[in-house]
């Protein structure tokens, strides 16, 4: 793993967009996750995104 591919990862745990859904950990409970829980979590989280973005593309295509 490179450093900027783990320095991703905090970010997408930790971001959480004003009034959007997601994960909002803070960096010291990032920085506390096993390796394993951590890639589980990002995982998880790019299925979600993928499909809440589905669901987006179904209701502006219902408009």
């Amino acid at each position: 793993m490179t450093l900027e591919t783990w320095r991703e990862g905090l970010f997408q745990l930790c971001w959480h967009q004003h009034g959007g859904s997601g994960l909002s950990l803070s960096l010291s409970d990032a920085l506390e996750l096993s390796t394993s829980d951590r890639d589980w979590l990002l995982e998880r989280i790019g299925q979600q995104r993928s499909r809440e973005a589905k669901e987006l593309e179904k209701a502006a295509k219902g408009r």
